[in-house]
């Protein structure tokens, strides 16, 4: 019996040694599918939080890209507008040069005009002088004249600053008292 019962505390204590390995094994195992469920979970938590960032990141980008556009529309907008404004420009320009010559022709022709006036006052003058019998102050005129202008110019019918019959007047009187003179 006491081979016996020594066998059966041995079979016993093989047995409660067995056990607790099953049960530390049991335990391990339950460890270990914890542990896997946990790095699980976390690989899990990983790929959500990689397809939030993503997803952020691609929203981000899609912003970007719109201001992008609209900063490029409106860069283009205003590039119309400033070349619109160039042509603009360069039509008042333009017309500034066709306004500037126009105005030097009308300056021209003003002063023309000036003169023709100036030469007929004084034909205007030397009729006066030459029918009130001054041919003193009529010969004065006449030189004054010839002078500003020339005779051949002032008896020319078709040349300013006298023309068509006030260069006749102005040939006929200017003849008459030359021939009074010699």
């Amino acid at each position: 019996m006491s081979k016996e019962k020594k066998t059966n505390e041995e079979d016993i204590k093989i047995y409660e040694e067995t056990v607790s390995i099953d049960r530390s094994r049991q335990k391990s195992r339950k460890i270990f599918v914890f542990y896997i469920v946990g790095l699980f979970c976390v690989a899990l938590v990983l790929i959500l939080v990689s397809y939030v960032m993503q997803a952020h990141a691609n929203q981000q980008l899609e912003d970007l890209g719109a201001q992008l556009t609209q900063q490029t529309d409106a860069v283009k907008g205003a590039k119309a507008k400033a070349d619109q404004m160039q042509e603009t420009i360069d039509a008042m320009t333009s017309q500034l040069d066709e306004s500037k010559k126009e105005n030097e022709e009308l300056k021209a022709k003003t002063e023309e005009q000036e003169k023709a006036i100036d030469a007929l006052n004084q034909l205007w003058q030397l009729e006066q002088a030459y029918r009130m019998g001054e041919d003193s102050e009529a010969l004065e005129l006449i030189a004054a004249m010839d002078k500003a202008y020339t005779r051949e110019i002032l008896t020319d019918e078709k040349t300013e600053p006298l023309t068509g019959d006030a260069a006749k007047e102005y040939a006929e009187i200017c003849s008459i008292l030359d021939a009074e003179e010699e």
